[in-house]
Parts: structure tokens; C-alpha cells; sequence
């Protein structure tokens, strides 16, 4: 999935793949390779029907089943987190302040520390 910029467009399709889908503007919209079950979307995110069309290629396309949810995600890496490092384990973590590693930073918090244990962070 390709988000498309103003501006931003393919205008040619790769070997094996063909184009299923153009713009009102003839912009290439989506390609799929059906033999092997690739697909392929480019849009911009503030379209009317965005959402119709990423649940349209996520669930009836490539067959998932829509149960994730950010609830369920973060449990998975702070259970990850606990198998993997334990509480017996010193983390080093290089912090750049954007956006991942701030996210890293609040899920080792919320997998290892319990209580008072603040001053380890």
C-alpha cells in the first residue's frame, strides 16, 4: 500500500502485474498480480471512501480478519518484552526522541517496572 501525495503517482506497472484500478485523473489506483495474490493500492488518506478502501483490500481481498485492535498489539509486545528480557536483565536503549523510540520507551515501562521502580528507567 502506497499513500499518494498530492502530485505523487505511478504511471507504470511492473512485469507480472497489471492495473486493476485508475483515478478520475487516469492515476494508476491499484495493480494486482491475482496468480499470486498480490495487490497493490495507492491513494490519498483523505479520500472520501479511504477507509472503504483499505478495509475493502485488507478484509475481502487479502482475507484477513479484522479483529486487531492497539489494545491487543501493545499486550503482544508487552508480553514479548517480559519473555524475552525478564526482570533480571539491564536494557540499554539510545533514545532519538521521535516517535519509536518514545513508544519503546512506554512499553518497557509498562512491561518491566512495577511500583516504585522509577529510578530504573
Amino acid at each position: 500500500m502506497v499513500l499518494l501525495p498530492h502530485g505523487d503517482s505511478a504511471d507504470k506497472v511492473a512485469e507480472g502485474l497489471r492495473c486493476v484500478s485508475k483515478s478520475s485523473r487516469h492515476i494508476i489506483s491499484a495493480i494486482a498480480d491475482t496468480e499470486h495474490r498480490l495487490y497493490g493500492v495507492q491513494f490519498h488518506d483523505l479520500t472520501e471512501n479511504g477507509r472503504k478502501m483499505l478495509h475493502n483490500l485488507l478484509l475481502n481481498m487479502c482475507g484477513l480478519q479484522g479483529g486487531f485492535t492497539l489494545e491487543k498489539r501493545e499486550q503482544q509486545c508487552i508480553d514479548y518484552i517480559r519473555c524475552t528480557v525478564g526482570r533480571e536483565k539491564i536494557i540499554l536503549l539510545l533514545i532519538s526522541g521521535e516517535v519509536d523510540s518514545t513508544v519503546c520507551v512506554a512499553l518497557l515501562h509498562k512491561a518491566l517496572l512495577q511500583g516504585d521502580d522509577s529510578s530504573r528507567v
